[in-house]
């Protein structure tokens, strides 16, 4: 052997894993030997006392590989290996409990070989840790007084005696104080059975009852805890529950929040929360109804609210369609109207119906058409939309505002009335779009829309001279109705608004996913972006079209016609011969009746559909003529109302009509008695400019109160004041149309020119105000004449 290295003392638990040292008895092919010495990596090995084996010298790599080769102990049993610790799990503590793992390793590998780690070779142990000289006991001892002196630990020698076998059995592991370990709950100590209790009884308070403090809360629930517990279990103190209602997340001054506000706060869904994303236009489109917070005049010449109902395109952020209802509360039947008017509705009040949302569909997929009034901003050549390329493919754009037309292929509606008709569902199967309904009372299952409501409240509705607040917190002074705008006033306002103010306003949430420090895009440049990729079909909706989107009776045709809500309409033209007084053969629900549609703001006409030839027939208002005006099935039941109170029928339908035909006259004239309409500060007239105002304690106002008499005799002739801008102190004279040419003048005993052409548009603006904006809209797109006027007999 070139190399013999001496024996050494064992260090038990310090050597490498797997190695041997002069010294150890190891077993192999079946005898024992006694590792004599190391030379590189062979090692010799010495036979046993006892043994006819001779000396052998053998390469460590080849003892390795031999099935029976192990080391043994002192009694002659192999050495079990001991499994690696895993250091990893210190990196799961604190770093303060992994230091003190750390310095208790040192310390107690001290107490059991008597040297520190990391000593120079040959080194001898410190006085009362020599294992030869002192037992464990003395040494326990003696390391528990050190670290109590010097690092001023407070620990006893069993202290001491745990940590040794702790590490003997577990490595480093054993050294970390478990406390650092422990897995911590938002209940702390208190049982889980009062933590599940408590979360009970705080769900039904904000469901069910009415608001309480906290104090009665924690009374029910030990009340609730001995009844269903028993008396073992504990209940803490009341601060201890206010802890743990505030580590629940549970604010005790919200509990006597409104009812409202809890059950929105309780259903508010916990974190993570999600992004609701869309790769396309149409591919998302979120759908619901809010009141606009404004003041119109309603078409009975009384003020009223606006309900707004919208669809937006999730991947554009567009407000793809809108649609503006009046919005009445409902009042109490009198007595009589309870004994006369059994079957009618003029109790109940009205906001917007299945059909609005219908029409709501037909309208998404139509363009916008460029209202008269209408700032040239708002249409669509000069907007950010492909203009010239939708041009190509669908003409309806060359007169559209700058609003994207775009087809749902989803849409997420919630649980309110006007979406849980068969009629919307129907209209939605017809046009190949599926709906997901959010889950009840979840508002972020659609938050893109409830959000866009805001946004639209504080940037379009604050801006009306009639706005009235959220709530009655938020409303200000009075103004004269005179000055609120009618319902197709409003309707003409937010189209432009919104084409204007939120199609080419910048989206925060419109950002390039790969260029995010770009500036934000609008609503127009996104769907000109996605356009691109989804591509563009236009969708024509016809006549028919319209009337599959309206809601369905079925009735049957009598000698005097269709009897429908209490009303008689026939058809003029004989179309209504072949199915008078015969069956349809429908049978079920139908029962032998016809498929009427009928659309309750313009009931002056209903379409009934023949199954057989597929044709539809249009019948009109036999007393149509009384009436004169369009006009709709609220104001019919007003009218209704108004005639019962008289005395008359719910089916005298021709009486009724004059009624509504008087009902109509004074609300073109305005309330008789003007009310008063809230909002807020800064939109009532400014002093001195209503009527009558004067100086507080300083009567009428004389403008030339303490001048001087003027002499009209000390006055010379005129001059003549020659100036080249006369604009700056004339208004221009007013243009007419080209296409409109002057009427001419006529004697002195007739009208002024052109005054009976004045007379007759303004009658027709004020009939005009009477319609609803989404009518005329749907007239303007598909081209709907109304048969008002039935033909004159002859005489």
């Amino acid at each position: 052997m070139s190399e013999v290295l001496s024996a050494r003392p064992r260090v038990s638990g310090l050597a490498p894993r797997g190695i041997v040292a002069p010294g150890d008895w190891v077993r192999w092919m079946g005898d024992q030997y006694t590792v004599s010495a190391l030379s590189g990596t062979t090692v010799h090995l010495a036979p046993a006392r006892g043994s006819t084996a001779s000396p052998i010298a053998a390469a460590i790599q080849f003892l390795a590989v031999a099935e029976d080769f192990a080391v043994l102990d002192a009694t002659g049993l192999p050495v079990a290996a001991d499994p690696f610790p895993n250091w990893a799990m210190l990196e799961g503590v604190s770093p303060d409990c992994a230091r003190d793992a750390r310095m208790w390793q040192r310390h107690v590998i001290e107490v059991d070989t008597g040297l520190l780690p990391g000593v120079p070779e040959g080194s001898t142990p410190r006085e009362g840790y020599d294992p030869g000289r002192f037992t464990l006991v003395e040494r326990y001892q003696r390391k528990a007084a050190e670290l109590s002196t010097v690092l001023e630990w407070k620990v006893s020698w069993k202290t001491v005696q745990r940590k040794r076998l702790a590490f003997k059995q577990d490595g480093i592991w054993g050294l970390v104080d478990k406390r650092c370990t422990r897995k911590s709950t938002l209940h702390g100590r208190t049982d889980s059975r009062v933590v599940d209790l408590l979360l009970a009884l705080h769900e039904r308070q904000a469901k069910e009852q009415a608001a309480t403090d906290a104090r009665t809360l924690f009374k029910n629930l030990r009340r609730a805890a001995r009844a269903t517990l028993g008396q073992a279990v504990r209940v803490p103190a009341d601060p201890t529950l206010y802890a743990l209602l505030k580590r629940l997340g549970i604010d005790a001054l919200q509990l006597r929040d409104p009812t409202r506000r809890r059950k929105d706060r309780f259903n508010r869904p916990a974190p993570p929360f999600g992004v609701t994303t869309a790769t396309a236009p149409g591919e998302l489109v979120q759908i619901d109804s809010t009141a606009l917070d404004v003041k119109v005049l309603g078409d009975d010449g009384r003020p009223t609210q606006v309900e707004l109902t919208a669809a937006i395109d999730v991947f554009t952020r567009s407000i793809i369609a809108a649609v503006l209802r009046p919005k009445t509360p409902g009042r109490r039947k009198t007595r009589q109207q309870t004994r006369a008017l059994l079957s009618t509705t003029a109790s109940k009040g009205r906001a917007t119906k299945a059909v609005d949302a219908s029409l709501l569909l037909a309208l998404c997929m139509v363009p916008a058409p460029m209202r008269p009034g209408f700032d040239a901003v708002a249409s669509a050549a000069r907007s950010d939309l492909p203009y010239e390329e939708l041009l190509e493919v669908d003409a309806r754009m060359e007169d559209a505002a700058a609003r994207p037309v775009i087809m749902p292929e989803t849409i997420v509606i919630d649980h309110g009335t006007v979406f849980a008709g068969q009629t919307f569902f129907d209209a939605c199967s017809y046009l190949g779009i599926s709906v997901r309904p959010a889950r009840k009372r979840t508002p972020t299952d659609k938050a893109i829309v409830e959000r866009t409501f805001e946004s639209i409240k504080s940037l379009f509705s604050q801006r009306v001279n009639s706005y009235t607040g959220r709530d009655f917190s938020r409303r200000g002074k009075e103004i004269d109705p005179d000055r609120l705008w009618t319902l197709q006033e409003l309707d003409d306002l937010l189209q432009e608004w919104i084409a204007v103010g939120w199609q080419a306003r910048p989206h925060e949430e419109l950002r390039s996913p790969y260029e995010p420090n770009l500036p934000p895009l609008t609503p127009n440049q996104v769907y000109a972006a996605g356009v691109q990729a989804a591509g563009y079909v236009p969708i024509p909706l016809g006549f028919k079209d319209y009337l599959q989107l309206l809601p369905t009776a079925w009735v049957g045709v009598r000698d005097e016609g269709i009897r429908f809500k209490n009303r008689t309409y026939d058809n003029y033209k004989g179309e209504l011969e072949e199915v008078r007084n015969k069956p349809s053969g429908l049978k079920g629900k139908k029962r032998d009746g016809w498929e009427l549609r009928y659309n309750p703001y313009t009931p002056e006409q209903v379409w009934l559909r023949d199954h057989r030839s597929g044709e539809w027939i249009t019948a009109v208002f036999k007393h149509q003529h009384l009436i004169g005006a369009p006009w709709t099935q609220h104001l019919w039941e007003t009218a209704t109302g108004e005639h019962v109170a008289r005395g008359g029928r719910h089916t005298d339908d021709e009486n009724i009509a004059q009624v509504l035909a008087e009902l109509l006259e004074r609300a073109g004239r305005g309330p008789e008695e003007p009310g008063a309409v809230s909002v807020p500060d800064g939109y009532g007239p400014l002093p001195g400019l209503e009527a009558g105002w004067a100086p507080p304690g300083e009567g009428d106002f004389d403008p030339f109160a303490g001048a001087a008499a003027l002499d009209l005799d000390a006055l010379g002739p005129l001059t003549v004041l020659e100036l080249d801008e006369t604009s700056l102190y004339a208004p221009d004279a007013p243009s007419l149309p080209q296409e409109t040419a002057p009427a001419p003048a006529t004697g002195g005993d007739g009208p002024g020119p052109g005054r009976g052409d004045t007379e007759e548009v303004s009658l027709w603006a004020d009939l005009d105000g009477l319609e609803d904006g989404l009518d005329a809209a749907a007239r303007l797109l598909l081209d709907l004449h109304a048969e008002t006027e039935p033909p004159q007999e002859d005489v």
